[in-house]
């Protein structure tokens, strides 16, 4: 069973980084901070929760490959991409469109986001202190964590390289995973989440574990993820978004449209 007062305190830490994130998104009026303490933060919760662990050694080594090692990749792809001097151009819409008390108003995001880094911290706590036998269910698991993790690292590479090329400016990158889904990257983070029950199969707690992947679907398809892209891309790419949303899959992996 996980430790409910480390992860009070793990909540605490983790609001008190988005607030310190808020005071330097305040100071510099550059939201995209919230993204990378919040990659970063995960990473962090995972490290605690390995050193504290009492589960078996095969639970808590995957903890270092899921949460930790998952999340520092977008950590560092996070950082790469870093620009103070611009930006993203979702948060550049939400401090024009919020026009009254526009720092409060990102508070609440900042401590919400705060928030999610527990709620996604959760299933790792539960894995590193599991115990039980290693089955088929559980090579399973490490099956979808490779397939999900060569798919979420090749569709930011392809997207990546897509943006390096200056004649792309403008343009929507429909060519490799793109070309079947709009949003490739956010399909492979979901489908990680599949591994969590397979790994706790005889914990008390499985039952939760299940429903995690549809927890994090909301959240893509619903709320932080997928609509605020879409409105960015509309807004920055106009009708060639358009024609794209179109004939393209929105999240799940699928052939073109004709």
């Amino acid at each position: 069973m996980p430790n409910i007062n480390l992860l009070l305190a793990l909540l605490c830490l983790n609001l008190i980084a988005q607030i310190t994130a808020w005071f330097w998104q305040k100071k510099y009026q550059h939201a995209d901070i919230v993204d990378i303490v919040w990659a970063g933060m995960i990473v962090v919760n995972g490290l605690i929760l390995f050193f504290l662990a009492t589960g078996d050694w095969f639970y808590r080594f995957v903890v270092l490959v899921i949460p930790v090692a998952w999340y520092f990749r977008l950590f560092w792809h996070l950082i790469s991409r870093y620009d103070l001097s611009k930006e993203d151009g979702r948060y550049a819409h939400l401090r024009s469109y919020w026009k009254e008390n526009t720092q409060l108003k990102f508070l609440f995001f900042f401590v919400g986001q705060g928030l999610i880094i527990s709620l996604f911290s959760f299933p790792a706590s539960v894995l590193a202190n599991h115990q039980g036998a290693i089955g088929v269910a559980q090579l399973a698991a490490l099956l979808i964590i490779t397939v999900s993790y060569i798919g979420v690292w090749l569709s930011d590479r392809q997207l990546h390289q897509f943006k390096r090329n200056a004649a792309s400016s403008g343009k929507v990158c429909d060519h490799g995973l793109w070309k079947y889904s709009r949003h490739p990257n956010y399909f492979f983070e979901w489908t990680h989440w599949f591994a969590y029950p397979l790994l706790l199969i005889g914990s008390e707690l499985v039952w939760l574990m299940i429903v995690f992947p549809f927890i994090m679907l909301l959240f893509l398809l619903k709320l932080t993820g997928i609509p605020f892209n879409e409105q960015q891309n509309l807004r920055s790419k106009g009708e060639a978004y358009r024609q794209y949303q179109e004939r393209t899959n929105k999240f799940f992996i699928g052939p073109p449209q004709s």
